[in-house]
């Protein structure tokens, strides 16, 4: 019996010891230099199982941590490229322990080293694609916009980067946010030689990356690996140029550009400062449009010329003013605390001349309408954001984030035109059409979330508590007057000798005074409880608050007599509205090996309570109950082959604007009234990538599919020329009638694909991308409209939307010298209305071709140049317009390191340059021209600051990015023997 229970005694304690679990630490360095590696791939596995493997990479300054193994003997064997593999046998006996550093020794094999050096483009690591950086070869003074460019998947239009078929929404350094959301300004402010590599990933959202479980809220993101010795010093460009536009159309002739960035790197330490200040439209800052003014003027935005960007292209030419500053740094003996923060000023002048010619076809009457337009805006913009991180021990975490912004906008803007088309033809007849706008808005916005997180003990038992609460004011003042005289059957008579007409036989002018103060708040609270249920497997329970708060208080003035407006309540309106949505559910996350799945799914109860002052008070109360779901599978199959999932739901609610059966009537040709019946749009979302990284060849393919089914879709209603309409009260003969209205059947669809691979007897990288986008867009046409505002009748009508995309680049990797991308793309559209007879389809086509380089010459001169051509081919409507943008600089280096450059050029040496752009909706096709700059001839002067290293060399090869025989940091190659290419 003693013999018994001793036994069971021991074998209970034995189990008991093998249940226990510990977390192991190490930091994988370069034997040689001491350097830490990030990136090293770590193969955990237990000795009395060998064949069961766990895969770890090595993180910022080569730290690791290797949570979960239970008590017992387990080897590790590290590897990373052009080292030699490193194996280790560890014991784990305690909760924490730590391997130190693991030493990798660089390989001896030069000829193989070299030959992998050369493959290697990109690599696969879980949802992480990491392009190194030497394997794209740009010019010595490039940043890191020229850099992503070559790399294959991603493309930059208009200063917007997309990867893998989304766009960056943030940019990260070494692991820290970068100039916040001002993904722009961010690829611009680093020098293509400190980068290491380019890692593109889907960034979870904060809480989220707190909590372990996925909410599908997250984004796509790029983190710029810097080298580690670049991680201390100086480094920046300095620019400014002088320049001469003999025919300027719009603003002054004389050009100028004052730029620069510096960046202030001492480990993690770091501050970065921008500066941008020209009159050539270049706008190098991203917007924060909080005022809802930053649509495009002329009903269309414009088409870039080669050297110029916007992050959100505005229509027309602008004068620029901007600074900026980011810093980021870690304080404690632990580095428990991490800032991040940074600040933005913006003040611009645009002025835009637009044109705007607009088809309305079948299934719509027939009609055309002609405007010109002219807008002078002024706008001022501060915006500051920061990221608070505190490690308050190793089971508590809490991050903040304080943000605020003020806009102050004052736009002033008029639009003249006809629109008109034969009675006979169901047309609307003629009418002239004449708006101004002189307006002044401002505003502020003031934002502060955070998330906090617990370790309860047991791995994988956590909770995260997050929060945010977001206020917002404005002020918007406009004084306007529109047309509003009927429309006439006949034509108007010009005089031939003059080509005048009498705007009194079809112009009167009534006068708007609006004056529209308004406010709102938002508050976000979540919770999140995950237990473990398994060594894989957990499960969550987590619980959502939502509530948005709004009030508006417009009153408005009115009257033919620009002195004598009066108090005018059926353009007059207040309302307040509050939506309060609680949503809660179950969770489950699945993670084996290299493999992720996440399933959440919730019950919506939302609620939404208004008032609407419109003379009396009307009350408007709905509730709304919906189902949705998320859905998230991450699959590696291997080391090169992998696939991320997203399947989900999520509910859109209407505006207390769109709620409130009040017309609007400031352009009396143009009314638009709410639908108290609006209810919620149901979406689901479904979103695939696959990525496929050969690095023995050097190829990457992608695949990305999207597609979006929406229920309850806020379409409109439209009825054109309803003839004499009848609201509150008040006559109208407008040209159009409109009001949002729920239908089921909107679809949008996408799918892409990228192919990118090396091309060895050019020493060039080639990528090819094409792309396929469906969009099918249900309204409602015709009717009656009757006296409260609904419309009876109408015919559905489905706009469905087809385009192919191809895009192909060319990217140069001799040398530093020799610098060159050459690109086309190309897009052919097809769209559709259902109710045309015959369904016959608005085809159009167009496409562009484009060359950027740049060639260091002997004796330190240079030849830079851009070009561009551009054609736009309207089959069905027989359009075709072109234009060719050719910018050319010759330059010589200057300073010792060949630091300065002088260059004098042309912009646009043809004088083509064109701001064009077609759309087409249902029932309609517009096209649209705005302000450009035209040919101007520039002298410019640009200094590249670079003082690497803590003895701060300005020499960049006395440190790591450039090959060197006796020194060798975290990836770096030896030098290839003589002869040898």
């Amino acid at each position: 019996m003693k013999r018994i229970i001793l036994t069971l005694l021991s074998s209970l304690l034995a189990v008991a010891a093998f249940a226990q679990k510990g977390s192991v630490t190490a930091t994988i360095v370069d034997a040689e230099t001491g350097e830490t590696i990030p990136g090293a791939v770590l193969q955990v596995s237990p000795t009395k199982s060998p064949d069961t493997k766990s895969f770890f990479t090595s993180g910022y300054k080569g730290a690791v941590t290797i949570p979960g193994l239970s008590y017992g003997e387990y080897s590790v064997e590290v590897s990373f490229l052009g080292y030699n593999n490193e194996t280790r046998t560890f014991t784990v006996s305690s909760a924490r322990q730590s391997l130190g550093e693991i030493a990798l020794k660089a390989g001896v094999q030069i000829a193989t080293v070299v030959k992998e050096a050369k493959a290697l483009r990109t690599s696969q690591r879980g949802d992480t694609l990491s392009y190194n950086a030497s394997a794209f070869k740009v010019a010595t003074d490039a940043d890191v916009e020229g850099l992503l460019k070559k790399m294959p998947g991603i493309t930059i239009t208009d200063g917007a980067v997309e990867a893998q078929g989304e766009e960056v929404q943030k940019i990260f350094v070494d692991g820290k946010e970068f100039f916040g959301e001002d993904v722009t300004t961010a690829i611009k402010s680093l020098p293509a030689e400190a980068v290491k590599s380019i890692e593109v990933f889907d960034k979870l959202s904060d809480a989220a990356e707190f909590s372990g479980m996925d909410d599908g809220e997250g984004y796509k993101a790029i983190n710029i690996v810097t080298h580690e010795n670049m991680r201390q010093g100086q480094f920046g460009k300095f620019y400014g140029g002088y320049g001469y536009e003999p025919d300027a159309q719009t603003g002054t002739s004389h050009k100028y550009i004052i730029g620069g960035n510096a960046n202030i790197f001492s480990g993690d330490s770091r501050v970065s400062v921008i500066g941008l200040f020209n009159n050539v439209n270049q706008q190098n800052f991203s917007f924060e449009d909080i005022l809802g003014v930053s649509g495009s003027t002329g009903g269309g935005g414009p088409r870039r010329g080669v050297g110029q960007y916007m992050v959100r292209p505005q229509p027309g030419v602008a004068r620029v003013n901007a600074i900026g500053v980011n810093y980021s740094d870690t304080w404690g003996k632990r580095d428990q605390v991490s800032f991040q923060g940074s600040y933005f000023f913006n003040n611009t002048r645009t002025i835009n001349h637009a044109t705007t010619d607009k088809w309305y076809e079948a299934p719509m009457p027939l009609d055309t309408l002609a405007t010109r337009g002219y807008s002078n805006t002024l706008g001022n913009n501060h915006r500051f954001n920061a990221r608070i991180e505190w490690k308050i021990s190793e089971n508590q975490n809490l991050m903040i984030r304080p943000g605020f912004s003020y806009q102050a906008n004052d736009p002033y803007s008029w639009t003249r035109g006809w629109q008109y088309g034969a009675p006979a033809d169901g047309g609307s007849g003629y009418s002239y059409t004449n708006n101004l706008e002189d307006a002044t808005r401002q505003g502020y916005n003031a934002r502060l979330s955070a998330v906090y997180r617990a370790k309860l003990g047991k791995a994988g038992r956590t909770i995260t508590l997050d929060g945010s609460a977001n206020y917002s004011s404005r002020t918007d003042d406009a004084d306007s007057y529109s047309n509003v005289l009927p429309t006439s059957d006949i034509r108007p008579e010009v005089d031939p000798e003059t080509g005048e007409w009498n705007p009194d036989d079809y112009m009167r002018l009534r006068y708007l005074r609006d004056e529209a103060p308004s406010s709102s708040y938002r508050l976000r609270a979540n919770f999140t409880y995950t237990e473990p249920i398994s060594k894989i497997s957990q499960l969550s329970l987590q619980y959502r608050f939502k509530y948005d708060f709004q009030e508006r208080d417009k009153r408005s003035y009115a009257g033919y007599t620009p002195g004598e407006l009066e108090f005018d309540s059926d353009l007059s309106n207040s309302y307040e509205s509050g939506y309060q949505t609680h949503a809660v559910g179950p969770g489950f996350r699945l993670a084996k090996e290299r493999n992720t799945l996440v399933a959440n799914v919730y019950y919506q109860r939302s609620m939404l309570d208004g008032q609407v002052i419109h003379g009396q008070s009307d009350k408007i109360s709905h509730g709304y109950d919906n189902v949705t779901y998320f859905l998230m599978g991450q699959f590696n199959f291997n080391r090169e082959n992998s696939l991320r999932m997203f399947i989900s739901s999520y509910t859109d609610n209407p505006r207390i604007t769109s709620l409130q059966n009040v017309p609007d009537v400031t352009d009396a040709q143009n009314i638009t009234n709410g639908n108290p019946d609006l209810n919620p749009s149901y979406n689901h979302r479904i979103r695939l990538h696959y990525v496929n990284s050969n690095v023995t060849k050097g190829r990457t393919f992608m695949w990305m599919f999207m597609m979006n089914a929406t229920q309850d879709y806020n379409a409109t209603h439209m009825v054109a020329s309803p003839g004499t309409i009848t609201l509150n009260g008040q006559s109208y003969t407008p040209n159009y009638y409109s009001r949002p209205v729920n239908m089921d059947g909107y679809w949008n669809l996408r799918t892409h694909l990228s192919y990118g691979f090396p091309i060895g007897f050019l020493k060039s990288n080639f990528n090819v991308m094409a792309g396929l986008t469906y969009t099918l867009t249900p309204s409602m046409l015709g009717g009656v409209v009757q006296n409260d505002g609904s419309i009876t009748g109408g015919s559905r009508n489905d706009t469905s939307t087809i385009g192919y995309d191809f895009n192909a680049v060319l990217g140069s990797n001799i040398s530093e010298n020799v610098d060159f991308t050459l690109g086309w793309n190309g897009t052919y559209s097809e769209a559709t209305n259902s109710l045309v007879e015959g369904g016959s389809k608005n085809r159009y086509f167009n496409h562009s071709a484009m060359g950027n380089m740049k060639f260091v010459l002997p004796l330190g001169f240079t030849f830079t140049a851009a070009v561009s051509y551009t054609q736009y081919l309207g089959f069905t409507n027989d359009y075709n317009d072109s234009f060719l943008l050719c910018n050319a600089y010759i330059g010589k280096k200057v300073f010792r390191n060949q630091r300065g450059e002088i260059s004098f050029g042309v912009n646009d040496i043809f004088n083509q340059n064109k701001a064009f752009v077609r759309t087409v909706g249902s029932g309609w096709t517009q096209n649209a021209t705005n302000s450009v700059i035209g040919r101007y001839f520039m002298v410019q002067f640009t200094y590249n600051l670079r003082r690497f290293g803590k003895k701060g060399s300005r020499n960049i090869q006395d440190y790591e990015g450039v090959e060197q025989p006796r020194r060798r940091g975290p990836g770096m190659m030896p030098p290839s023997p003589p002869g040898f290419h």
